[in-house]
């Protein structure tokens, strides 16, 4: 489940404007200060369905723009919510480490967890789901 990361982070690395530096949490190393960032990181998952043989097991990804306060910072960040929803909302990363993973959904915008003194942003949320099988 956590491979996901890093091809989330791939696809916006490709489709956003080359302003943004894109960072895994768990893939990428290094300080997250080069603005703006966007951030891409497993936030929860839960299990929608499970019988004895199978179990589909339901993740949630955390995009996270940020930027640096200033006279176009409205401008770049809208443009990059509109990028990241036309690049990941409704697409399926397909075969990821042996699973089969549907399309991603938005599930939820907020403002960033932990806002910084000078920065603006959001946090976007995209779940996916994947099957898993137990014993028989």
């Amino acid at each position: 489940m956590l491979s996901l990361e890093a091809v989330i982070a791939t696809r916006l690395r490709e489709g956003l404007a080359p302003a943004w530096t894109v960072m895994g949490l768990a893939t990428d190393p290094g300080r997250r200060d080069s603005w703006p960032l966007v951030s891409v990181a497993f936030d929860d998952g839960d299990v929608p369905d499970s019988k004895a043989g199978a179990a589909a097991v339901r993740c949630a990804w955390r995009v996270t723009l940020v930027a640096k306060r200033g006279t176009d910072v409205a401008a770049l960040v809208d443009t990059a919510l509109a990028d990241c929803m036309a690049l990941l909302h409704n697409w399926a990363p397909g075969q990821v480490a042996g699973r089969q993973w549907e399309r991603m959904r938005l599930v939820q915008i907020q403002p960033p967890q932990y806002p910084e003194d000078g920065l603006v942003g959001f946090d976007l949320t995209f779940s996916t789901q994947a099957r898993y099988d137990g014993c028989e």
